[in-house]
């Protein structure tokens, strides 16, 4: 489980009617695009925030929205972004999907909870995040850092960073 680290002030927007929409199959989907007029891209793509709940359910909400307020400001399984990609025949399919949230920091590791909770959905979707994020909290200063190319060093502060578990 992840608790949320990130900024405080972000806690107060958490809200039962501003929480993500639980995911149970396609369809569902579909209605959230519908019912929050969301557009498709001209790659026939939309991006949305995700989180997977305590009860391995998936939960998405507008791409602009905080994870933690996905989760309604509960610990969650997994959180990044995830991208629906619009069919031919009408379908959903997941195209890309990352752990990226810096609120909770999720490993590589969270990825199973992800793959249980789509299959659920029973929707194609990748065999694994299709880009993966690396975070760590400095010790020194606090800040969240996503390490790129196994560079474990605090911007803010320069101090040696260790990954984030």
């Amino acid at each position: 489980m992840y608790k949320y680290i990130g900024a405080k002030e972000i806690l107060k927007q958490v809200s039962e009617e501003k929480a993500g929409k639980v995911i149970l199959s396609q369809k569902d989907i579909i209605d959230w695009i519908s019912d929050t007029n969301h557009k498709f891209n001209s790659e026939h793509e939309i991006i949305a925030t995700f989180v997977i709940d305590l009860n391995e359910n998936l939960r998405i909400n507008d791409r602009r929205s905080e994870h933690v307020v996905c989760a309604n400001g509960e610990e969650v399984l997994s959180a990044g972004e995830i991208t629906f990609k619009k069919d031919k025949l009408e379908g959903i399919s997941i195209s890309q999907i990352t752990n990226q949230s810096t609120g909770y920091c999720p490993s590589a590791k969270s990825w199973e909870f992800v793959k249980q909770a789509l299959l659920k959905i029973n929707i194609d979707f990748p065999d694994f995040f299709t880009t993966e994020f690396i975070f760590s909290v400095c010790k020194n200063c606090g800040i969240i850092n996503i390490v790129k190319d196994e560079f474990y060093y605090c911007l803010s502060c320069e101090s040696d960073l260790e990954e984030y578990t």
